[in-house]
């Protein structure tokens, strides 16, 4: 590479090829505007922001989306849809290939799901990360809402947890989670509740016994965990424990939104709430931000 010579990317490669392929069909320039310069990357599939190429219809093809796919690493690739349902399915279109399972790797752990039927968020890295980093050997947890093992997985394999109780209601996300546990080796590690925690942990579910037990719950649901705080609360041993609770605060008052959600638990369980640590995750949408609050019940 010469002096002064820009270091190609895959996001420059693509930009040239689609250049290439607008000018051999006649198409104008101005296209290239809707195409995206982030994007996610799970094994050889390549998945594209939602409205992605808008107003490319008349030159979809099998054509195009090979030189997408090409140009990014990729084999297969699909588009995102909106997140939607009570089970947070995602609208993935896959544009080429029409196999949606994909093993996604990050911090020795291996996650692996169906991309069209559960979901999985790049931007969540840095907390799965941190999680990981946890001196969690001996305790017993309780993931409320697991998906396909986010939390979870790190917490076993690299905090060293004894023991996670891990409740999901998504079919597809208790199949994929299953698989996940087995492929990192941590499945006796790990009891699995499917079906609606409300009912899993009443008193006559089938998780009934994990109530009273646990030294740390996540609640991991967005944009509000708030229906399972009384579950998280009665789940935690009588001497206490920490709860990772993530929620939506508006940007600027994220401090002020996680002392509100201390002082609410702290009225419904009559115990003290402290938030020990904050964190910022990312943008939820404009002028909202995904955070996670530590909160100590003692």
């Amino acid at each position: 590479m010469s002096i002064g010579q820009e270091k190609e990317t895959p996001h420059s490669i693509l930009m040239d090829k689609l250049g290439n392929y607008l000018s051999q069909n006649g198409a104008e320039k101005e296209l290239l505007k809707a195409v995206p310069s982030k994007w996610e990357k799970h094994g050889d599939l390549i998945l594209l922001p939602t409205n992605s190429f808008t107003g490319w219809d008349n030159l979809a093809g099998t054509e195009l989306w090979g030189i997408v796919a090409n140009s990014l690493g990729g084999k297969r690739l699909g588009i995102k849809g909106e997140i939607s349902g009570s089970e947070r399915r995602p609208d993935v279109n896959l544009l080429l290939g029409k196999e949606g399972w994909v093993t996604h790797k990050e911090h020795g752990i291996e996650y692996s799901f169906d991309v069209t039927k559960s979901m999985f968020s790049a931007g969540n890295l840095p907390e799965r990360g941190r999680l990981g980093e946890f001196d969690c050997v001996g305790e017993t947890i309780l993931d409320l809402y697991t998906g396909i093992g986010y939390y979870t997985l790190p917490l076993l394999v690299r905090a060293g947890a004894a023991h996670v109780h891990a409740c999901e209601w998504s079919e597809d996300a208790v199949f994929a989670l299953n698989h996940n546990l087995v492929a990192n080796g941590v499945s006796e590690n790990c009891t699995i509740h499917a079906g609606d925690n409300q009912i899993s942990l009443s008193s006559g579910g089938s998780a009934a016994a994990v109530i009273g037990t646990c030294d740390r719950v996540i609640l991991g649901l967005l944009p509000s965990s708030e229906d399972g705080w009384p579950l998280a609360l009665s789940a935690l041993k009588p001497e206490g424990g920490i709860l990772h609770l993530h929620g939506n605060a508006q940007g600027g008052k994220e401090v002020e939104w996680a002392e509100k959600v201390a002082s609410d638990l702290a009225s419904m369980s009559d115990r003290k709430a402290t938030v020990k640590h904050l964190v910022k995750v990312k943008w939820y949408a404009p002028h909202i931000r995904h955070c996670v609050a530590d909160i100590k019940i003692s």
